[in-house]
């Protein structure tokens, strides 16, 4: 991943506060705007990496967990919102997997 590039999606103040780090970033409006982007970065093999900062709907959680079973790149990393209260609660991504793995024991 050396020679790839990092790119976050996210709200203004995220994609300004890593781009100040100098990774190139987009601001994201709306919902429907986010998988857009995501579908285009995809498709570019030079990104090694998509940092994801804004709040998602379920149905792009999903998107994101079914892609990362199929696909090993670009690596995905979900920025946790650490202003949130029991902010461990609220990661979407950590709670599926505890329940599939809960499906798959059970």
């Amino acid at each position: 991943m050396l020679d790839q590039k990092v790119h976050v999606l996210g709200d203004d103040d995220i994609v300004l506060m890593l781009g100040l780090l100098g990774i190139d970033g987009t601001v994201i409006e709306t919902g429907d705007s986010f998988l857009e982007k995501f579908k285009t970065l995809i498709k570019d093999t030079s990104i090694g990496m998509i940092i994801i900062g804004l709040q998602l709907s379920p149905a792009d959680y999903d998107f994101l967990l079914n892609f990362k079973f199929i696909h090993k790149s670009p690596l995905i990393f979900i920025l946790p919102d650490v202003f949130q209260h029991d902010v461990d609660k609220g990661d979407v991504m950590k709670n599926k997997i505890f329940e599939a793995i809960g499906n798959i024991i059970s």
